[in-house]
């Protein structure tokens, strides 16, 4: 597994880190962004968005093989970042960290993230400081 770490995005995780998020493209692994709805999940990336496509570019990433990502994140996709993809258009509209996907997953603020893909603008690269960024405006409650 070792040999498997020495990529650049390794070196800021952890090796639990590095091995749950290996473990996930294994394992073809998505994410529902909240539990009780199905439009939006999270994929991890496996290739950079490089085909043009109508609404953007194409990538590689779990569970769909090749999806469609906005041209504004695409700049962003890299292999081993995650994407928000909305299903009902079948378009990732965003790119995030491992850490900041976790951040979400851990705290559970999917309902959050949902809330702001609908009702307004999602920046297309979401790391940890635009994630505390845009969570500092929302609560839980008011959601």
């Amino acid at each position: 597994m070792t040999s498997n770490l020495k990529g650049s995005i390794f070196r800021s995780l952890t090796r639990k880190e590095a091995e749950d998020l290996i473990n996930a493209v294994k394992h073809d692994k998505y994410w529902k962004v909240s539990p009780e709805d199905r439009d939006f999940i999270f994929v991890v990336v496996l290739s950079r968005a490089r085909i043009k496509s109508r609404r953007g570019m194409y990538a590689k990433a779990t569970h769909f093989r090749r999806i469609e990502v906005v041209k504004e994140a695409a700049r962003f996709c890299r292999r081993w970042r995650i994407l928000l993809v909305d299903k009902r258009r079948m378009l990732a509209v965003s790119v995030l960290t491992w850490r900041a996907f976790n951040k979400i997953v851990s705290k559970r603020v999917g309902p959050i993230v949902r809330f702001i893909l609908l009702h307004s603008t999602l920046p297309p690269y979401i790391n940890e400081k635009a994630l505390s960024k845009i969570l500092e405006n929302y609560d839980l409650e008011q959601i």
